[in-house]
């Protein structure tokens, strides 16, 4: 049985709001990825994906809880010790616009990390970058371009390139695809296949789109509000979700057949989603739930196993809500 590559255990993140309030952005999430594998995480936006994201690559400092890659416990005070984690984990940003330096040449931003540990001499360094160009499908002269001069997909290859730089074992991907082109789309998402078979590299794969991340996700977590509402494998999770807001997500999902999205069942969340500063009390998502009970309000469910590997914090799930429907019949 392998050992997971990346385990988060109890991870919070809080941003203070003046001197009296704070935001929770993530909170208590715990989960672990095995290598080669994907773990999607979905939400809607403002549910705390990219923030986790980052706590992860400690852009932010954690609040609570601990970050181990490959056994080892990365803190933020061991600062030695998260400049080897580079070559652990990187990241993929979501704008390919804004996540280049327009004043540095392709080659440059692809060397940086590099230049920052003083490895390779230049013609190595050369050497390295026509091959990371080439291995997300760029060629050598546009190594001495700069970053205006490509177009989105373009954009988010060098990206892409400049993470595998540093021969990352684990990317998180935010939301690579979601600011290109639907036709560019396809193109990113199958290069991203193909370096993960080719490098058996794991992902944490960030995304609004569901039908991508069903498509690439061996598991799915479910966030809402900065917590973990529901994990399991992929197909269990878009098929046989228990969570009421898992089901209503999905059911988002637009079908490729026109009569069959006609006859699907689309499940309306009524009300807003609540500030992150002022959550409910006991269940996040009780004031916006067809099945809240009075417990719903009061006490924080717990994520709790409801089949093989797959989890959901809810008092009542699905399953248990079929259960009661078919007694009180």
């Amino acid at each position: 049985m392998s050992h997971p590559i990346l385990k988060v255990n109890h991870l919070s993140k809080h941003f203070r709001i003046g001197y009296h309030q704070r935001l929770v952005a993530v909170d208590d999430i715990s989960f672990s990825l095995k290598k080669g594998d994907t773990l999607g995480i979905v939400g809607e936006s403002g549910c705390g994906k990219t923030t986790l994201g980052r706590t992860i690559m400690h852009i932010y400092e954690p609040t609570e809880g601990t970050i181990e890659i490959d056994g080892q416990l990365v803190e933020a005070k061991n600062s030695k010790l998260r400049q080897e984690m580079a070559h652990k984990i990187q990241m993929v940003f979501q704008d390919p616009y804004a996540s280049l330096n327009p004043r540095m040449t392709v080659g440059d931003i692809i060397g940086e990390g590099w230049n920052y540990r003083r490895q390779y001499e230049k013609a190595e360094r050369r050497r390295r970058v026509v091959e990371l160009l080439h291995t997300v499908g760029l060629n050598e002269e546009h190594a001495s371009r700069f970053p205006h001069e490509f177009s989105g997909g373009q954009r988010q290859r060098i990206g892409i390139a400049r993470a595998l730089s540093m021969e990352p074992e684990i990317l998180i991907c935010d939301e690579p695809i979601s600011a290109l082109d639907v036709s560019i789309q396809a193109q990113v998402m199958n290069l991203l296949l193909d370096l993960q078979r080719e490098k058996n590299l794991s992902y944490l794969f960030i995304a609004h789109d569901l039908s991508m991340v069903r498509y690439i996700s061996t598991n799915i977590m479910v966030m809402y509000l900065g917590s973990e509402v529901e994990f399991g494998p992929s197909d269990q999770i878009y098929h046989n979700g228990v969570h009421p807001y898992t089901e209503a997500l999905f059911s988002a999902i637009v079908l490729p057949d026109p009569d069959c999205d006609r006859l699907s069942r689309r499940i309306m969340l009524e009300g807003e989603t609540p500030s992150p500063i002022n959550a409910p009390s006991g269940c996040k998502f009780s004031t916006r739930c067809a099945y809240a009970q009075p417990i719903c309000h009061e006490k924080k469910p717990e994520l709790t196993q409801v089949a093989d590997n797959h989890y959901c914090a809810c008092f009542f799930p699905r399953l248990e809500r079929l259960e009661l429907n078919g007694q009180s019949h």
